[in-house]
């Protein structure tokens, strides 16, 4: 049983789960745990990454009044927009069947 190919590669996958295995535990036992200078840079960089996260700009956008009447200025603008886009496209198309280009 020892010369199948089979059980060489099981010993070899379990050789290395178990070194895996073993360093993960002796990092973890003799790491010390981080400073509190290094606690303090992990949470500062934390939040400049969620000040610029989708949350954070949301969060901005809320706060700010000139944003918000920007945006609902943006959303009433939009549909007439679309409408108007539109029926210009279906003019084009109609110009282009009588004319006999399409």
């Amino acid at each position: 049983m020892l010369q199948k190919p089979w059980f060489k590669v099981f010993v070899w996958f379990m050789a290395t789960f178990f070194f895996f295995l073993a360093s993960g535990v002796v990092i973890s036992i003799f790491r010390p745990g981080p400073s509190e200078a290094e606690a303090m840079q992990f949470m500062m960089s934390m939040m400049n990454a969620m000040d610029k996260s989708m949350m954070g700009v949301i969060m901005n956008i809320a706060h700010s009044t000139l944003m918000q009447s920007i945006i609902s200025f943006v959303a009433i603008g939009t549909f007439p927009i679309i409408v108007v886009s539109v029926i210009a496209g279906v003019i084009i198309r109609i110009a282009q069947r009588r004319s006999g280009h399409a």
